[in-house]
């Protein structure tokens, strides 16, 4: 039989890892899986990328982000496992609503 208290531990252990994952998300990638931005800017995690959308050209913004692909989304699926955020970001090509999207889900994930 357990004990509650037993199962207390592993109930907390399971939270730090939960918040101990959805921190990643803020770390930067290893790098081999940075972000190249064609204008040549380096992103390492995805809280670069929110900060560098303010500057980004709308051209650059559209080479990565069209129509046909969206290479910020796959990224973020790709190397940050981050699978509800890269979904949100498919729905658009507005370089300020994924700024918005990026900037909501991290606030969502630490509060």
């Amino acid at each position: 039989m357990k004990t509650k208290q037993a199962d207390n531990g592993k109930n907390e252990s399971a939270a730090r890892k939960k918040k101990a994952v959805n921190k990643d998300i803020l770390k930067d990638a290893n790098p081999e899986h940075y972000f190249f931005v064609q204008d040549g800017t380096i992103l390492k995690n995805v809280l670069d990328l929110s900060k560098q959308l303010d500057n980004m050209a709308d051209d650059i913004f559209k080479h990565h982000v069209n129509e046909m692909k969206n290479d910020f989304s796959n990224w973020i699926r790709d190397i940050f496992r981050e699978e509800k955020l890269a979904e949100e970001l498919l729905k658009t090509t507005d370089k300020d609503k994924t700024q918005l999207i990026i900037l909501k889900y991290i606030i969502k994930k630490f509060s």
